[in-house]
């Protein structure tokens, strides 16, 4: 994992800090099927693939989703 001084250097020597975030996102996710798929869903910008993958996620667990979204907008300070 980067630090902070190393990621803002890269953006500092022109580096692009999405997919600076993006490779450092592939290297956590490693051989996890779900987390690269969600990535692929990312950089093609299928927001309703990301949601449905979400949804599919919290119910395997016993999550109900719009709770979940609930707080973590919360979190944020969103409402």
């Amino acid at each position: 994992m980067m630090n902070p001084m190393q990621f803002m250097q890269m953006i500092k020597n022109g580096g692009n800090p999405k997919q600076i975030i993006m490779n450092m996102m592939r290297q956590q996710a490693g051989s996890n099927p779900a987390m690269n798929n969600a990535l692929q869903m990312m950089e093609k910008g299928d927001n309703s693939g990301l949601e449905n993958l979400a949804r599919n996620l919290c119910k395997e667990r016993n999550i109900n989703p719009d709770e979940a979204f609930n707080q973590i907008k919360e979190q944020f300070g969103m409402k």
